[in-house]
């Protein structure tokens, strides 16, 4: 029963928005203690400072200064991508963004179509290309080797187009990946920093578990 009335209760409030608007949802948010001028705060975005703090705790984590687990979330690691590593990111590649959702690894960037001759060909596949189109790229982070990862790529998105998973390796050729024969086709390749035993996604962070040090039990 209650949820049926609230269920009725939703319906009214959203036909009155419909109708009236205005008139009637500052009345409804100011019963319910809702200040309607109150904005929303901002999602925190990548900064070159961010970066720098993010640096700073991984270099002391190395050192053995931060506990023997750290865990980063897709802003710090955004932000470091775009700011800390100059020359990681090729020409022709904008804001890159990593996002960290239920273990899965999300990146996204915006590509001068002019700086990869090689992907004209999505044209069969979204029409036509224009200047900058936008790339999201899902996957799974496992171990590839004592020093390396791979990112299992499983969805591949042009200008919001899902590419047909035959034509992935092709794509990930075309921007440039290097590609080891223990690389499977549709994996890019990613390389564990020194001092690490184990970097794996856990819900949305990045974790990375230290070397055993000297003295450690």
């Amino acid at each position: 029963m209650k949820r049926t009335l609230f269920a009725f209760l939703l319906v009214l409030v959203a036909y009155a928005g419909f109708r009236w608007g205005p008139a009637v949802f500052p009345g409804i948010e100011r019963a319910l203690g809702i200040d309607p001028a109150t904005p929303t705060s901002p999602k925190p975005q990548p900064t070159p400072e961010l970066a720098e703090q993010t640096l700073d705790l991984f270099e002391q984590f190395l050192a053995g200064e931060a506990g023997d687990r750290l865990m980063l979330g897709g802003n710090e690691l955004s932000a470091v991508v775009r700011y800390a590593l100059p020359g990681i990111i090729p020409r022709g590649i904008s804001e890159p963004t990593v996002e960290l959702k239920d273990g899965r690894v999300h990146l996204a960037a915006r590509l001068a179509v002019e700086s990869f001759p090689d992907l004209p060909h999505l044209e069969r596949v979204i029409g036509f290309l224009p200047d900058t189109i936008l790339m999201e790229i899902r996957g799974s982070l496992v171990p590839l080797d004592q020093s390396h990862l791979a990112l299992l790529v499983d969805r591949l998105q042009a200008a919001k187009i899902p590419i047909p998973g035959r034509l992935i390796a092709d794509v990930l050729e075309a921007l440039g990946r290097d590609r080891p024969e223990s690389l499977p086709d549709d994996a890019i390749e990613v390389p564990m920093p020194d001092g690490l035993r184990s970097v794996f996604v856990q819900r949305d962070s990045l974790v990375m578990l230290a070397n055993e040090r000297e003295g450690s039990q």
